[in-house]
Protein backbone atom coordinates (compact mmCIF):
# COMPACT_ATOMS: atom_id res chain seq x y z
CA UNK A 1 0.00 0.00 0.00
CA UNK A 2 1.30 3.21 -0.87
CA UNK A 3 1.55 6.45 0.97
CA UNK A 4 -1.32 8.09 -0.41
CA UNK A 5 -3.59 5.16 -0.02
CA UNK A 6 -3.12 5.12 3.22
CA UNK A 7 -3.27 8.65 3.78
CA UNK A 8 -6.57 8.37 1.78
CA UNK A 9 -7.72 5.37 4.24
CA UNK A 10 -7.35 7.05 7.02
CA UNK A 11 -9.05 10.30 5.76
CA UNK A 12 -12.05 8.25 5.15
CA UNK A 13 -12.10 7.20 8.85
CA UNK A 14 -12.30 10.46 9.66
CA UNK A 15 -14.64 11.77 7.94
CA UNK A 16 -16.68 8.28 9.23
CA UNK A 17 -16.25 8.47 12.81
CA UNK A 18 -15.67 12.02 13.56
CA UNK A 19 -18.98 14.81 12.29
CA UNK A 20 -17.43 17.72 13.56
CA UNK A 21 -15.99 19.88 10.70
CA UNK A 22 -12.92 21.33 13.16
CA UNK A 23 -12.23 18.63 14.31
CA UNK A 24 -12.14 16.46 10.88
CA UNK A 25 -9.80 19.53 9.60
CA UNK A 26 -7.25 18.64 12.78
CA UNK A 27 -7.18 15.15 12.16
CA UNK A 28 -6.78 15.44 8.86
CA UNK A 29 -3.98 17.95 9.15
CA UNK A 30 -2.13 15.65 11.41
CA UNK A 31 -2.26 12.57 8.86
CA UNK A 32 -1.22 15.42 5.83
CA UNK A 33 2.15 16.09 8.01
CA UNK A 34 3.31 12.53 8.22
CA UNK A 35 2.26 12.19 4.35
CA UNK A 36 4.40 15.23 3.18
CA UNK A 37 7.29 13.21 4.93
CA UNK A 38 6.77 9.89 2.59
CA UNK A 39 10.14 8.75 1.11
CA UNK A 40 7.79 7.48 -1.98
CA UNK A 41 5.09 10.83 -2.21
CA UNK A 42 6.75 12.11 -4.90
CA UNK A 43 7.27 9.40 -7.32
CA UNK A 44 3.93 8.16 -6.51
CA UNK A 45 2.09 12.23 -7.15
CA UNK A 46 4.22 11.96 -10.70
CA UNK A 47 2.57 8.29 -11.43
CA UNK A 48 -0.55 9.40 -10.63
CA UNK A 49 0.03 12.48 -12.72
CA UNK A 50 1.38 11.24 -15.68
CA UNK A 51 3.73 13.72 -15.74
CA UNK A 52 1.39 16.77 -16.36
CA UNK A 53 2.24 20.00 -14.91
CA UNK A 54 -0.98 22.16 -12.81
CA UNK A 55 -3.44 20.55 -10.80
CA UNK A 56 -3.71 16.61 -10.56
CA UNK A 57 -6.64 15.04 -8.81
CA UNK A 58 -4.61 12.07 -6.88
CA UNK A 59 -8.06 10.61 -5.46
CA UNK A 60 -11.58 11.52 -5.78
CA UNK A 61 -13.85 9.98 -3.25
CA UNK A 62 -17.42 9.63 -3.97
CA UNK A 63 -18.33 7.84 -0.27
CA UNK A 64 -17.12 10.38 2.45
CA UNK A 65 -16.56 14.12 3.12
CA UNK A 66 -18.22 16.52 4.75
CA UNK A 67 -20.65 18.09 4.75
CA UNK A 68 -21.48 15.45 2.36
CA UNK A 69 -19.62 13.00 -0.17
CA UNK A 70 -17.24 14.05 -2.11
CA UNK A 71 -13.99 14.59 -1.10
CA UNK A 72 -10.51 15.35 -3.01
CA UNK A 73 -7.07 15.01 -2.81
CA UNK A 74 -4.88 17.02 -5.11
CA UNK A 75 -1.66 18.06 -5.91
CA UNK A 76 -0.83 21.35 -8.17
CA UNK A 77 2.89 23.26 -9.28
CA UNK A 78 2.16 26.70 -9.38
CA UNK A 79 4.70 29.25 -11.73
CA UNK A 80 6.28 31.51 -9.44
CA UNK A 81 4.29 34.75 -8.18
CA UNK A 82 1.25 33.46 -9.20
CA UNK A 83 -1.77 33.04 -7.14
CA UNK A 84 -2.64 29.35 -6.16
CA UNK A 85 -6.37 28.34 -5.60
CA UNK A 86 -7.77 30.95 -7.37
CA UNK A 87 -6.06 34.42 -8.37
CA UNK A 88 -8.87 36.35 -5.65
CA UNK A 89 -9.76 35.54 -2.23
CA UNK A 90 -12.36 33.23 -2.14
CA UNK A 91 -14.00 30.69 0.08
CA UNK A 92 -14.78 27.37 0.49
CA UNK A 93 -18.25 27.28 0.83
CA UNK A 94 -19.84 25.07 3.84
CA UNK A 95 -16.89 22.82 2.97
CA UNK A 96 -13.16 22.95 4.57
CA UNK A 97 -9.42 22.54 3.15
CA UNK A 98 -6.33 21.33 3.81
CA UNK A 99 -2.94 22.64 2.67
CA UNK A 100 0.48 20.80 2.72
CA UNK A 101 3.22 22.23 1.17
CA UNK A 102 5.62 19.69 0.36
CA UNK A 103 8.43 21.97 -1.45
CA UNK A 104 8.83 25.89 -1.39
CA UNK A 105 6.20 27.91 -0.04
CA UNK A 106 3.08 29.56 0.30
CA UNK A 107 1.62 32.68 1.81
CA UNK A 108 -1.66 32.92 2.81
CA UNK A 109 -3.75 35.70 3.80
CA UNK A 110 -7.28 35.57 5.65
CA UNK A 111 -10.01 38.04 5.37
CA UNK A 112 -12.61 39.29 7.64
CA UNK A 113 -15.63 41.60 7.23
CA UNK A 114 -15.57 44.75 9.14
CA UNK A 115 -17.46 47.74 9.48
CA UNK A 116 -16.30 51.26 9.30
CA UNK A 117 -16.64 53.96 11.89
CA UNK A 118 -19.75 55.84 10.45
CA UNK A 119 -22.03 53.33 12.18
CA UNK A 120 -23.32 52.53 8.12
CA UNK A 121 -24.09 48.77 9.37
CA UNK A 122 -24.54 48.33 5.42
CA UNK A 123 -21.44 48.61 4.28
CA UNK A 124 -19.06 45.84 5.43
CA UNK A 125 -15.41 45.63 3.92
CA UNK A 126 -13.20 42.91 3.78
CA UNK A 127 -10.06 43.58 5.62
CA UNK A 128 -6.78 41.64 5.86
CA UNK A 129 -6.43 39.20 9.29
CA UNK A 130 -4.34 36.74 9.66
CA UNK A 131 -0.93 36.33 7.23
CA UNK A 132 1.77 33.72 7.32
CA UNK A 133 4.27 31.65 5.13
CA UNK A 134 3.52 28.03 5.18
CA UNK A 135 6.96 26.57 4.45
CA UNK A 136 7.77 22.76 3.69
CA UNK A 137 6.23 20.52 5.48
CA UNK A 138 3.29 22.56 7.16
CA UNK A 139 -0.18 22.87 7.16
CA UNK A 140 -2.82 24.96 7.30
CA UNK A 141 -6.82 24.93 7.29
CA UNK A 142 -9.50 26.52 6.35
CA UNK A 143 -12.66 25.98 7.87
CA UNK A 144 -16.51 26.68 6.19
CA UNK A 145 -16.77 30.15 5.32
CA UNK A 146 -13.61 31.79 6.20
CA UNK A 147 -11.76 33.78 3.12
CA UNK A 148 -8.22 33.43 2.38
CA UNK A 149 -6.29 34.04 -0.48
CA UNK A 150 -2.58 32.01 -1.30
CA UNK A 151 -0.04 32.91 -3.62
CA UNK A 152 3.64 31.35 -4.36
CA UNK A 153 6.77 32.65 -2.54
CA UNK A 154 10.37 32.30 -2.61
CA UNK A 155 12.48 30.69 -4.69
CA UNK A 156 10.91 27.66 -6.36
CA UNK A 157 7.53 26.71 -7.40
CA UNK A 158 5.94 25.15 -4.86
CA UNK A 159 4.13 21.63 -4.85
CA UNK A 160 1.08 22.11 -2.70
CA UNK A 161 -1.01 18.82 -1.17
CA UNK A 162 -4.50 19.84 -0.91
CA UNK A 163 -7.53 18.06 0.86
CA UNK A 164 -10.93 19.44 -0.14
CA UNK A 165 -13.37 18.08 1.89
CA UNK A 166 -16.18 18.34 -0.24
CA UNK A 167 -15.10 18.50 -4.05
CA UNK A 168 -15.65 22.32 -5.12
CA UNK A 169 -17.04 22.36 -7.94
CA UNK A 170 -19.97 20.87 -6.13
CA UNK A 171 -20.15 23.29 -4.01
CA UNK A 172 -21.63 26.86 -4.01
CA UNK A 173 -18.76 29.23 -2.59
CA UNK A 174 -17.70 33.00 -2.96
CA UNK A 175 -14.79 34.66 -4.83
CA UNK A 176 -14.33 38.49 -3.11
CA UNK A 177 -13.19 41.51 -5.10
CA UNK A 178 -10.49 43.28 -2.38
CA UNK A 179 -11.10 46.73 -4.05
CA UNK A 180 -14.91 46.92 -4.43
CA UNK A 181 -15.28 44.47 -1.77
CA UNK A 182 -17.73 41.88 -3.56
CA UNK A 183 -18.76 38.63 -2.90
CA UNK A 184 -19.55 37.14 -6.27
CA UNK A 185 -20.70 33.52 -6.65
CA UNK A 186 -18.26 30.89 -7.71
CA UNK A 187 -17.76 27.34 -9.20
Amino acid sequence: MGAINHFVGVVREVFANTPDARDQARQIAGHMKALLSSPSLMQEMEERGGGKPGRIDLHIDDKYGHPGPGFCLMTSLTPMGKATGGARAHDHGASFVVYGVYKGAIEQTKYTWAYNQSGDWTAPELKPGDHFVQKEGEIAFFLPGEIHKTSAVGDEPPIVLRLEAQLLDRVARHAYNLESHQALSHR
